[in-house]
């Protein structure tokens, strides 16, 4: 788990004598795994315990019938996974893979338990986690009988409706957004009724919150669940610090303008091109994403679609951006006539 249960095993490693360190690292193997790749099953036998030495791994638990998913941690270096089922016998409790290109280290389950009775230090550490883990897991099933687990249809509430319900009853929880397949579509952490942090596709904090707002689902369902902190890690430069009144309205407004613009600019149609030699823009609050844009379009035309999934602004954001661009006659939106709106189309 990410490391609120744990400390990292490096710092313990480094703290060992050479000749110490020599012996725990003639038993293990270095793996490399490739992005998205499975390190273990769950359900598959005890057979290793996992440190990892870089990169970045989930943990991820199936229901019976393995039809839901839920994402337990995510791991970084220094996290280890598989001591616990090393130590009971029993079958992993979950699938880990990774997110990027990791590098684990492996040790067998038998040499592992051989380095515990022979190093101190080691089985101190590892004992010592377990126990904190074991403590953290009882705390929260203490505390869930205390607490709410919301659930419901995205066809009946959109993530504004949801927002405001849960920042009307002050819980500090975590919001989960998935869509028909299962697949997480956004994570919202609220700590007292106000959001926190944010995750939406491909976007990270106040952007994700608005173009959570802006992009209606469909089909899915959303969960939130009273958790004192987030199940993952979100970078502390995204942490938003917006009060939940300004917070939805502004989501309104953003969610109305985005609904009036035309069809081809919401499906993000089109290229982009530079019609100037250099960018003037006067509005500060947008200046920093307008020279991203900028940028992006700098050496030839570039995809709508793939400039804005290239940056860290919602839609509402990023095409904002780009009708004062072309307004201001610095850049053009070229388009397909067949996929152009009538509002788009040059009057004659």
């Amino acid at each position: 788990m990410k490391s609120n249960n744990k400390s990292s095993f490096f710092d313990t490693f480094d703290l060992l004598d050479q000749a110490t360190r020599n012996k725990i690292e003639a038993a293990w193997e270095e793996v490399d795994f490739a992005p998205l790749e499975v390190i273990c099953e769950q359900g598959s036998p005890p057979d290793a315990v996992y440190i990892i030495m870089s990169g970045a791994v989930e943990s991820v638990t199936h229901s019976p019938d393995s039809k839901q998913s839920r994402l337990v941690a995510v791991m970084e270096r220094g996290d280890f996974f598989g001591d616990l089922s090393v130590f009971t016998r029993n079958p992993r409790l979950a699938t880990v893979r990774t997110r990027e290109a990791a590098r684990i280290l492996r040790i067998e389950r038998e040499e592992f338990l051989r380095l515990m009775r022979q190093i101190p230090e080691l089985g101190l550490f590892f004992s010592f986690n377990l126990a904190r883990r074991l403590h953290s897991t009882s705390t929260e099933a203490h505390h869930s009988v205390y607490t709410i687990d919301l659930t419901g249809n995205l066809q009946r509430f959109d993530l504004l409706t949801i927002v405001q319900a849960i920042t009307s009853m002050g819980h500090t929880g975590e919001l989960r957004l998935n869509n028909s397949a299962n697949e997480l579509l956004g994570c919202f952490f609220f700590r007292h009724g106000r959001v926190e942090h944010a995750r939406f596709g491909h976007l990270l904090g106040i952007e994700a919150i608005w173009q959570g707002f802006v992009e209606s689902a469909s089909e899915g369902t959303f969960n939130f669940r009273s958790v004192a902190e987030p199940s993952a890690p979100f970078p502390e430069e995204h942490k938003i610090d917006v009060d939940s009144t300004n917070l939805l309205l502004t989501g309104v407004g953003k969610r109305d303008v985005y609904q009036a613009l035309p069809q081809t600019l919401r499906q993000m149609k089109g290229q982009l091109i530079r019609k100037a030699a250099t960018l003037e823009w006067k509005d500060d609050e947008s200046r920093e994403l307008a020279r991203q844009v900028w940028d992006g379009i700098s050496d030839q035309p570039r995809k709508l679609s793939d400039l804005w999934r290239s940056l860290n602004c919602s839609a509402m954001s990023f095409l904002d951006v780009v009708m004062e661009l072309g307004m201001s006659g610095q850049a053009e939106l070229l388009v397909a006539a067949e996929e152009m709106d009538e509002s788009l189309r040059p009057t004659e």
